[in-house]
This record gives structure tokens, C-alpha cells and sequence, in this order.
């Protein structure tokens, strides 16, 4: 059997949002960077088009640990000149969108691919695309790889992320979790996702 490898990348900006629940005209933000989130921005960084097969990265498993708790803000945007869903003629839409505001993440991705994991590395040193948090207008303040010599390390998710300043909440992917998030990525292109299982722990003192 393979050695479990880590990947691990820090996220962090001014703003960031999450969204797992959005629909219409209002658009949530989950506390914590998302699957589809972190896939995307992967997605993002290697090049790969919405609706391009994603499959490669269902044997990554991801883990977050807030690193600082960001504080939830929201926004007010209006639309104009909109086409109706029927088709009948043009409508002016509001909508409330959440963001997170001065939050910072480690996300980690454990895989036994290593080669796999050292490919999502290179890329995000050196994005196809502009990475962002969530949203277009929301960049990164700092290069999501922090250590460049060696980013993929021996070791689980837990030996990663379960260290530094006691008591940083982490969330850790698991057949058996105890939250459930509907953010797991099938489909960009057709907004296909299914179901995601994740324990929450907390770094001991």
C-alpha cells in the first residue's frame, strides 16, 4: 500500500465565501473553505475547464484548520435588466450575499497519489487562471503554498493539521463524520455534487 501523503495550503484574504447552500437571490457562506471551493480554486490553478472530469481528485481526501475565525459580513447587490426565467422580458434582481471577512485557513490534502499531489503544488505556484476565494473579487493576500522546497509531506491530515496553537477548530473529512455538507464536486458544468461526511476536532493543548 501507497504512503499517505499531505499537501498542505493556506488560504487567506480580506474576503472569502463559501457558498454550499445558495440559491436565487440569497447567497450563504459556509464558515470554513468548502470542497467545491478548494477544487475549484485546484481546478483553477491546473487550467481545467467547468466542464472537464474532475474525477482524478476523488481520492484526495481534505482537511481544514481555521487558523483564524473570520467574522461574517453581508452584502447587497442589485441587477439590472435580468431575463426572466420564462423568457417573457427583463427584471431588476437583489440579492444578499454572505462573506467571510480577515479569516485564514491550512487546508489539507491527504492522498497516496504523491505525484498527483505534486502537480496540484506546481500549479498553484503557478496558476493557469486568477485564484481567488469564492468569488471573482475575492483574491488571495498570500501565495496559498507556502513552503516551495518540500509543499508534500509523509503523514495523514492529522498529523498536519492537529498541531500548533491549542484548541484552532479542524474539520477532517470521514466516511463515519458526524456533519454532513452537500459540497462534494461531480460536475462544474452541470452544478453536480453529492454528499460530504467530516468529523470536527479541535488541536489539543
Amino acid at each position: 500500500m501507497s504512503e499517505k501523503c499531505t499537501l498542505l495550503m493556506r488560504l487567506e484574504g480580506p474576503m472569502q465565501s463559501w457558498g454550499y447552500r445558495s440559491r436565487f437571490d440569497c447567497r450563504d457562506t459556509a464558515l470554513e473553505p468548502t470542497r467545491s471551493g478548494v477544487i475549484g480554486l485546484i481546478c483553477a490553478a491546473m487550467g481545467i475547464a467547468r466542464d472537464e472530469d474532475i474525477a482524478r481528485f476523488d481520492g484526495i481526501r481534505m482537511g481544514v484548520r481555521v487558523d483564524r475565525d473570520g467574522k461574517v459580513e453581508q452584502d447587497y447587490h442589485t441587477a439590472l435588466d435580468v431575463i426572466k426565467a420564462d423568457g417573457s422580458g427583463k427584471d431588476t434582481v437583489v440579492s444578499y450575499r454572505d462573506y467571510l471577512t480577515d479569516a485564514s485557513f491550512t487546508v489539507g490534502l491527504e492522498s497516496s497519489d504523491r505525484n498527483l499531489l505534486e502537480k496540484i503544488a506546481k500549479a498553484l505556484v503557478s496558476p493557469q487562471w486568477v485564484l481567488f476565494l469564492g468569488r471573482k473579487a475575492f483574491p488571495l493576500t498570500k501565495p496559498p503554498i507556502f513552503e516551495l522546497s518540500n509543499p508534500v509531506k509523509p503523514g495523514s491530515l492529522e498529523e498536519h493539521l492537529l498541531c500548533g496553537a491549542s484548541a484552532k477548530r479542524v474539520l477532517l473529512e470521514s466516511p463515519d463524520g458526524e456533519r454532513t455538507q452537500y459540497d462534494w464536486p461531480l460536475c462544474f458544468g452541470e452544478r453536480r455534487f453529492k454528499p460530504r461526511r467530516f468529523t470536527v476536532k479541535y488541536v489539543p493543548a
